[in-house]
């Protein structure tokens, strides 16, 4: 699945040749309805363009409601060169990184693709299983595997990780040791 870029601008022109540009790279976009409402499916969206040109004012504000809204999306400021305090204030809400218009159109191509990385490993390690239940999985399939059902031993393998609360994740890390 191709990563997901929710682009809010309130310059319309700006945000069709962004859209049309992650588009030509293969990247899947959405645009900020008029209702300034993010409706990101779960585990949706991967960065959000935010552009801060217009929003100097309130860009911790718009940063902040965004990470609150979405905590597994990385923010990425459109700024301009002069809007400093803006960036500090973006920054310190959260924001992943900032471009300055105007830009190269590769420079924002790698910081789009770096935060669509990091975004996709926070959401592995959230899935990965302990210690003690892979190592259990592996023994069972490794018995299935002898006895010759060697597709009941893939699917025991292929299993996801089960979600988990934060209380339980807090006990599986006591029982394996913290790790």
């Amino acid at each position: 699945m191709s990563p997901v870029v929710l682009i809010e601008s309130t310059d319309s022109v700006f945000a069709e040749k962004i859209a049309s540009t992650l588009d030509q790279w293969g990247f899947r976009h959405l645009q900020l309805g008029d209702d300034n409402e993010f409706d990101l499916p779960e585990d949706e969206g991967d960065v959000v363009l935010l552009d801060i040109r217009d929003l100097a004012d309130d860009a911790f504000g718009q940063v902040y409601s965004i990470r609150q809204q979405h905590a597994g999306v990385e923010v990425v400021l459109i700024n301009k060169p002069d809007n400093v305090v803006a960036s500090i204030a973006g920054m310190k809400a959260g924001a992943f990184d900032e471009i300055i218009v105007p830009f190269d159109t590769g420079t924002l191509q790698t910081i789009i693709t770096d935060a669509c990385a990091r975004v996709r490993a926070a959401r592995a390690k959230k899935t990965k299983k302990p210690l003690l239940t892979r190592f259990s999985e592996a023994m069972m399939a490794a018995t299935f595997a002898q006895a010759g059902d060697f597709e009941g031993a893939l699917d025991l393998l292929d299993k996801p990780a089960p979600r988990r609360t934060d209380k339980s994740a807090a006990k599986t890390k006591k029982k394996d040791g913290g790790s």
